[in-house]
């Protein structure tokens, strides 16, 4: 049976004292280099817009306990609750200029911990923080919502789901967040709802993710998505957003899980960790919105032959998706700079990529650690 929970913004009935900010992350002492300006290591003869803007210092909300409908903790489950149970927690991000709900766990640490008690330590647990990329790319989409307006989104490795969620209130159509961990795509959907979005997650497609059969679950189904009491917000006259998710292993893509429509925009921010991370992230962009021109060529060659209307021009017209990246060029630097070149290269994908923009913005963590990030944006035509 599965449980519903609702917002309640109240100390747990346990008697845990709400977190607050959480502690700094045990990833960040494995994070690599600290900061530094950014380099650039060839001249680009791409237009690029440069601008730096610097987000202003946030002192995210304090962390307040979630309860279900029947008073108790809510909580992720696994096969270790009992003794070590991950409680889930809510708090507001202020990003330009809008309060944004997040739920997360009370730290990365005990995230950390749990993979271990489940004989899994080399999991990745970096999905339970907030980084400085994701609000940087939330920015950006809030700053200029036109960007998503209308669209169909993928969140590119959503992690707690800052950026997609900034998108469904940006006014998205569609939002699908997408990550290897299902426990991070739970987290992103209950701050979807918490925000006031639409989530679709329902029947056995829509939850595939949370079905015990789902990797790294080991049999144990998660709940369903956290219900949240209705506030006013200043996005309230905006359409709402359809969130959903969907399992995504850069590694093994399987595109099926994203359903038939062709995305628009694709989000990325924080991935570009490992060189291996580089080298498959940027063809599966391409293949993402690669989907999309296929599709939008099929539907025109179909209207062509209705109206016999097939001249020159319009068989030269091809749809165009764009391609978000939020990045620390001073973390990974040469990881940074591979990916640029791999996304100018693009002549064995048959598409053309195209920088449209860069700015660099200040941007500061649940920890108020600042970094700089770059956000670079591609236009990527067949």
């Amino acid at each position: 049976m599965r449980t519903s929970y609702v917002n309640v913004a109240t100390p747990s009935a346990s008697g845990r004292p709400p977190p607050g900010r959480q502690p700094t992350a045990r990833s960040a002492l494995r994070a690599g280099p600290p900061p530094r300006a950014p380099s650039r290591s060839r001249r680009r003869t791409s237009p690029v817009a440069a601008t730096a803007a610097a987000s202003p210092a946030f002192v995210p909300a304090p962390f307040v306990a979630l309860k279900d409908a029947r008073g108790a903790d809510a909580s992720i489950p696994h096969l270790q609750s009992d003794h070590l149970p991950v409680f889930l927690y809510q708090t507001v991000v202020p990003v330009a200029g809008a309060d944004v709900k997040l739920v997360l766990p009370e730290s990365e640490d005990l995230v950390v911990d749990m993979y271990a008690a489940l004989g899994r330590p080399d999991d990745d647990p970096h999905w339970a923080t907030l980084w400085q990329g994701s609000v940087a790319l939330a920015e950006e989409v809030l700053s200029n919502p036109a960007l998503v307006r209308g669209k169909r989104v993928l969140d590119l490795g959503t992690g707690l789901g800052l950026a997609g969620v900034a998108a469904g209130l940006a006014g998205a159509e569609e939002v699908v967040l997408t990550d290897r961990e299902p426990r991070a795509l739970y987290c992103a959907l209950c701050a979807a709802a918490a925000n006031g979005l639409t989530v679709v997650d329902d029947g056995d497609d829509g939850r595939a993710y949370a079905r015990g059969d789902a990797p790294g679950l080991d049999g144990v189904s998660l709940p369903e998505v956290l219900t949240f009491n209705r506030t006013s917000s200043g996005f309230d006259s905006k359409p709402k957003a359809r969130v959903s998710a969907a399992l995504l292993d850069w590694f093994e893509p399987k595109f099926s899980t994203l359903g038939a429509a062709p995305f628009d925009v694709v989000l990325a921010c924080d991935v570009l960790y490992t060189p291996s991370a580089v080298d498959v992230i940027a063809p599966l962009v391409r293949s993402l919105l690669a989907d999309r021109r296929a599709t939008s060529e099929m539907l025109r060659n179909a209207r062509d032959a209705v109206n016999d209307t097939n001249t020159d021009t319009q068989k030269r017209k091809r749809a165009s998706g764009v391609f978000v990246l939020a990045d620390p060029p001073g973390r990974f630097p040469e990881n940074h700079a591979r990916f640029l070149r791999l996304m100018d290269d693009g002549r064995d994908s048959g598409a053309n990529s195209k920088l449209d923009g860069e700015t660099s913005r200040e941007c500061v963590n649940l920890e108020g650690e600042a970094m700089a990030v770059d956000l670079s944006t591609y236009v990527i035509e067949g």
